[in-house]
C-alpha cells in the first residue's frame, strides 16, 4: 500500500525519518522498524512496536524538510491527506473546489476507495520544502506516479 507523506522529515546517515525536537538543540528521527540502523532504538510503547527512533543533535541533521503530497485526480489537484480502512482521503486545492462545486470554505474530503485510486490517478509527488535553520539537500518535487506511471511500489 501506499506510504503517504504529510510532516517533517530529516535525513541521518542516509536514513529519512520523520522528526521534530524533543528537548531543546535534540531532535528525534523516527523510522519504520528494521535491522541494522545503527544506533536506534525500539520503543516501549505497544501503538509504536513497528517504528524504531534516535535522538541527535541539530549538528548530525544533513538535510532536513517537510513534505506534502499531491496528486491529479479526476482533471483536479488535490492534497492526498491519509489512506484509512482502503480509502483514499483527498482535499481538493482552490481550483479543484470550483471545477467540483464546493464552496471555496468548504473543507470537506473527497474519499476514494483504493482500489480506484491507484488506477485512475494520473499524477502523485511529494513537495518538499526546506525548514529555517537546517540544510536543505533533497530534489524539490519527487513523484511517485508520473504520467499514469507508477515509480514506486503501491
Amino acid at each position: 500500500m501506499l506510504r503517504i507523506k504529510n510532516d517533517f522529515y530529516a535525513k541521518y546517515l542516509d536514513t529519512d525519518g520523520r522528526f521534530w525536537e524533543v528537548k531543546k538543540g535534540i531532535y528525534r528521527i523516527q523510522v519504520e522498524k528494521r535491522k541494522n540502523l545503527l544506533g536506534f532504538k525500539n520503543y516501549d510503547e505497544v501503538e509504536l512496536k513497528d517504528k524504531m527512533f534516535i535522538d541527535v543533535s541539530k549538528n548530525k541533521i544533513s538535510s532536513a524538510y517537510r513534505v506534502r503530497t499531491y496528486c491529479n485526480y479526476k482533471e483536479g489537484k488535490y492534497d492526498l491527506s491519509n489512506i484509512a480502512d482502503n480509502t483514499v482521503i483527498l482535499f481538493p486545492d482552490l481550483e479543484t473546489k470550483r471545477k467540483i462545486g464546493f464552496h471555496i470554505y468548504n473543507d470537506n474530503s473527497v474519499d476514494v476507495p483504493y482500489d480506484k485510486f491507484v488506477t485512475e490517478v494520473t499524477d502523485v509527488w511529494e513537495e518538499r520544502t526546506p525548514i529555517k535553520g537546517f540544510k536543505f539537500e533533497e530534489e524539490p518535487i519527487v513523484y511517485l506516479k508520473k504520467k499514469g506511471v507508477w515509480l514506486v511500489e503501491h
